[in-house]
């Protein structure tokens, strides 16, 4: 006997709930793997492209041909400079792979790079600078187990805008800029979210929070977890490698030169910071380079031992310890020098050792304040600063001599040693025989080289761009220029 069609209305009807009640705890573990594993949509097959025709299409399996052919036309919108196409077909991307970390790298680095150095005006350069930032910050959060992005974001907020031609200006910007989720970073000591002023500041921030998500993965390793996650593009930079040497050293590099800045006017209109402010700066930065000197590394080579092959531990920093570094074998000797060397570690150190004492913190000062009275013509003034400045800094520098012999620091005193002998000779004094680093005069006085991060040199005492503060853009996030922009080269 047939079943009637009210029997198969109710076979189907029974086996369709089954279906749909066995989808339910499906639908939940996997919703649950998503956020337990920090998967995007295009990790579990859900894209969302804003185009039905392209979601019939990708059903397919043509999700890499599609994002390549859109990757095609990125190249030729970035050719033909049509900015606003580039953007819309990045974006696209993006939402197929939004694990391809590459995309979200050299979007990043399009428009803080290549586009923003299109533009003249340096209000238009930090938007695009910004947009650049806030880019790879949203690869970040589609990528929260990757520290590739994140060091990306460091280094943009470091470099970009602590290096350009313009960094005076956009690091003015950037101190002005009232957007504070920009300006956000976790400290990396206390999990705390802080709002700071300044680039470098933000540099230190995220590059340190690369560093714990690398030492935090290698615990995952041991778990065996790593590999809940498969990117597309694994990273060929090694930025997410524990034992990367370079990637290591950024968060002390980073608040180094935060800690130099302070001592000059770094930000157009902003007076250098001295006193008890900069000694705690320059002793941070000490920590920092502490800290990555004592970290462990291992030798590269392997040492037959005991009929066993082994690494030797190596640590930075007893390279600057003479007795710890005698009881090293010498192996370990041999890659503790290399490295240090290599990493210029001695230099760094003792630098920091001598910024931070109360002999360094002064002649900074009366240096900087020298330089303003020379500057303006007081040359009275200015003559009683840098002599007083240069007695001082040369007995501190009599405990570091690494950092006192250092060309780096020649270079730097000697410029003050110029302007003192030019200041005596506008007062119609001689130039004494037995002055601090008279050594360093012949080679100072052939360098017409000027510091361009130091607003006293490049725009004068007021340190002002055309008279006043820039203040920081309020046009929408794509400005237009009147003109088409002259092509410069990217920076």
């Amino acid at each position: 006997m047939r079943p009637s069609n009210q029997t198969k209305k109710i076979i189907y009807g029974l086996v369709i709930v089954l279906i749909f009640g066995s989808m339910y705890p499906y639908t939940r573990w996997l919703d649950q793997e998503k956020k337990d594993r920090d998967l995007g949509e295009a990790a579990i097959g859900q894209i969302d492209t804003g185009s039905f025709m392209m979601k019939l299409f990708l059903l397919g399996g043509f999700r890499g041909i599609v994002a390549n052919y859109l990757w095609i036309q990125a190249e030729d919108h970035k050719k033909n400079h049509d900015w606003d196409r580039l953007k819309a077909t990045v974006d696209l991307i993006t939402k197929l792979q939004p694990h391809f970390l590459s995309i979200w790298t050299f979007q990043g680095w399009n428009l803080a790079y290549n586009v923003s150095v299109e533009w003249d005006a340096p209000e238009d350069k930090y938007e695009w600078i910004k947009q650049g930032i806030k880019f790879v910050q949203q690869g970040v959060e589609h990528n929260k187990r990757s520290p590739d992005l994140i060091w990306d974001t460091a280094w943009f907020y470091y470099h970009k805008l602590g290096f350009a031609d313009e960094a005076i200006i956009l690091r003015r910007l950037f101190r002005d800029d009232e957007d504070e989720a920009f300006k956000t970073y976790n400290d990396p000591d206390t999990g705390v979210k802080l709002v700071k002023g300044d680039n470098f500041q933000l540099g230190y921030g995220w590059f340190s929070r690369a560093i714990a998500l690398v030492d935090e993965g290698g615990t995952r390793l041991n778990s065996g977890t790593a590999d809940t996650i498969q990117y597309i593009d694994p990273s060929p930079q090694r930025k997410g490698r524990a034992d990367d040497i370079a990637f290591r050293s950024m968060p002390s590099h980073a608040q180094t030169h935060y800690a130099v800045a302070l001592e000059k006017m770094s930000i157009a209109g902003v007076e250098a910071t001295f006193g008890e402010v900069a000694k705690a700066e320059w002793t941070r930065a000490l920590k920092e380079w502490e800290k990555f000197g004592g970290h462990t590394f291992l030798s590269h080579n392997e040492i037959p031992r005991n009929g066993k092959l082994e690494r030797d531990n190596v640590q930075l920093d007893d390279a600057t310890n003479p007795e710890k570094y005698k009881t090293l074998n010498e192996n370990a000797q041999y890659w503790t020098d290399r490295w240090a060397s290599q990493m210029n570690y001695r230099y760094w150190k003792e630098r920091c050792q001598a910024e931070l004492t109360q002999l360094g913190v002064t002649a900074r000062q009366l240096f900087y304040e020298g330089t303003k009275a020379y500057k303006t013509g007081d040359f009275g003034q200015a003559s009683t600063k840098f002599k007083e400045g240069l007695a001082i800094w040369k007995e501190n520098l009599k405990a570091y001599p690494v950092y006192r012999d250092d060309d780096l620091n020649k270079k730097d005193t000697g410029l003050v040693v110029k302007r003192y002998v030019r200041v005596l000779r506008q007062l119609g004094e001689p130039v004494p025989e037995d002055f601090p680093f008279k050594e360093l005069l012949a080679d100072a006085e052939a360098d017409t080289t000027l510091d361009p991060f130091d607003a006293v040199e490049m725009l004068g005492v007021g340190g002002e761009a055309g008279g006043k503060p820039p203040t920081a853009p309020t046009r929408p996030a794509a400005p237009k220029p009147a003109a088409a922009p002259t092509a410069k080269a990217a920076g």
